[in-house]
């Protein structure tokens, strides 16, 4: 991935979906992007988005190409609905994927791969995303589909990382037991410890490149928090990490 920071020209729209409610931004490279910043996306969901993204390309999940881009004031003084909405400086920015829509519970299993669901439930317990719920009744699924490309990309991984990750949120889980038919067996997991392992390879550059303004004002508080980042992804060390996803 092309990890230079980009310069943000153009507000297009505000895209009302999600609860970030992020803007449609053009780019000086003339591509779209979805764009959120602070203060509507605290600082540790930013970190959380980039190191979550950095992880997800690192195991080849399908994710849309993500940068850093720097919003001039200027933009925001001359935009009215980026005042109070979108600060000046570094935002995170998600490629925009023209004709792509929330992917539906029966795109979800029929359109996805079987390994790819597997790797996608994997990603989720280990980064603990529990943000990526559907079943029948409903959810937040964070998702969507490429109808022209018939392809899927995940998307908005800023609550990645959440000490809170309640058990009624991973059993709502698109791709958890109860919503599937495969199991993750013994083989899977050979096969995805070493990809892991593999992706834990970036974590210093990824954490390397964020941007000061994202981090914690109180240097001891956000080394608490890459530190507790570094605890997470460590536990797929562990045999109970692994029980919990077959």
């Amino acid at each position: 991935m092309d990890n230079r920071i980009l310069k943000v020209k153009e507000f297009v729209r505000r895209i009302p979906e999600g609860s970030t409610r992020p803007f449609l931004c053009k780019c000086e490279d003339g591509e779209l992007y979805v764009v959120k910043g602070m203060p509507n996306l605290p600082r540790k969901e930013l970190m959380a988005e980039w190191i979550a993204g950095c992880l997800a390309k690192a195991l080849g999940l399908s994710i849309p190409d993500f940068k850093i881009v720097e919003v001039d004031q200027s933009l925001v003084e001359f935009v009215p609905d980026l005042k109070g909405e979108l600060s000046p400086g570094y935002a995170f920015a998600t490629k925009f994927i023209s004709g792509a829509g929330a992917i539906t519970l029966q795109q979800a299993h029929s359109s996805v791969e079987t390994p790819h669901q597997k790797r996608i439930y994997l990603f989720d317990r280990w980064i603990k995303n529990s943000d990526r719920t559907l079943s029948a009744r409903g959810g937040n699924i964070n998702i969507i589909f490429d109808y022209f490309n018939s392809r899927h990309y995940l998307i908005d991984h800023n609550l990645a990382f959440d000490h809170d990750e309640a058990e009624a949120d991973v059993k709502m889980h698109v791709y958890s037991p109860q919503h599937r038919s495969w199991i993750f067996d013994i083989v899977d997991r050979q096969e995805c410890e070493d990809e892991i392992e593999l992706a834990r390879n970036i974590l210093a550059e990824c954490i390397g490149e964020i941007p000061e303004e994202w981090k914690l004002e109180e240097p001891d508080e956000n080394d608490l928090f890459i530190s507790y980042i570094e605890d997470i992804l460590a536990r797929t060390s562990n045999e109970f990490f692994w029980s919990q996803i077959t």
